[in-house]
């Protein structure tokens, strides 16, 4: 399936995912909702990284145009205080607006988005606190069905038959596709975290090499452990607004030349909103 994403992201401004396919937006920074004007009614689950203020700020209005009968479901860290003091202060603030579904998630949690798709959420190191936690990143996973080797090549009337008799479970067996991964903030890139992901979408904050300040990410880490996987494209964004767009398309291509990635790269650029992004002619590709 073609992953239809919209995105925005600069690094302390704002940061959001739009996947349209699945209805699902990855944090909800200032702009969101202007940005994706009515399409902004198509969200229906919206999966918050973390409480810094470029990645949650756009939830005001969003909630206030979006919000009724319980849809979005709002989906956040269930340790990070801030959002329950935020759903308290929408409830308070904006009494008009219906209500949304505020929901905290705890690391290994799954949320089902319909169409067999669900959202895992996972331990994030971008908050590192005792005992709690506060950051989460998210996998879209699709659950889907195949035919026992021992069935293949049977004619379909001789399979339709023994499903008949012993139940989809006896001929087929259940298999999870991580579509696609979403950082959010993170230190570095992991590569064995996000092994088997097809799209991953990374924080890529700073060009110089060896910079983790803040807990985020630079780029010449993220190319150098992404190139390790194999994946379908690579996303990078939440660059820093210190960076112009041709500072940050020959950074990539240096890093991806020399690390050779199997795999697209693309990039949303700071205060630019990239479209189908992965229709978009990538920054990077080791067929170019």
């Amino acid at each position: 399936m073609h992953l239809s994403l919209t995105a925005a992201s600069t690094a302390l401004f704002s940061t959001w995912v739009f996947v349209e396919n699945q209805g699902v937006l990855f944090d909800a920074g200032d702009g969101v909702s202007a940005s994706l004007g009515l399409k902004s009614g198509k969200v229906r689950d919206v999966f918050v990284t973390h409480a810094d203020r470029d990645h949650l700020c756009g939830l005001l209005q969003f909630n206030q145009l979006n919000a009724k009968d319980g849809q979005p479901r709002i989906h956040y860290p269930k340790d990070c205080g801030s959002f329950p003091a935020l759903q308290d202060f929408v409830t308070r603030f904006d009494p008009q607006s219906g209500p949304a579904t505020w929901r905290g998630l705890t690391p290994g949690e799954r949320v089902d988005v319909g169409n067999d798709h669900h959202v895992e959420a996972r331990a994030s190191e971008h908050v590192r606190v005792e005992g709690q936690v506060k950051a989460l990143d998210y996998t879209l996973c699709v659950v889907r069905r195949s035919l026992r080797p021992e069935f293949r090549g049977l004619p379909g009337s001789e399979i339709a038959s023994l499903r008949k008799q012993h139940g989809e479970d006896a001929i087929t067996a259940e298999r999870i596709d991580r579509l696609l991964g979403y950082s959010g903030d993170a230190p570095q890139l992991d590569p064995e975290h996000w092994s088997g992901v097809d799209v991953l979408i990374h924080e890529a904050t700073f060009l110089e090499p060896e910079t983790t300040r803040g807990a985020h990410a630079n780029l010449p880490q993220v190319v150098r452990a992404a190139a390790t996987l194999d994946l379908k494209a690579l996303v990078l964004l939440h660059f820093s607004a210190r960076y112009k767009r041709a500072e940050i398309e020959a950074a990539i291509v240096e890093h991806a030349q020399a690390a050779q990635p199997c795999f697209p790269i693309h990039a949303v650029y700071p205060g630019q909103v990239a479209t189908d992004i992965l229709s978009s002619k990538p920054v990077w590709s080791p067929n170019a």
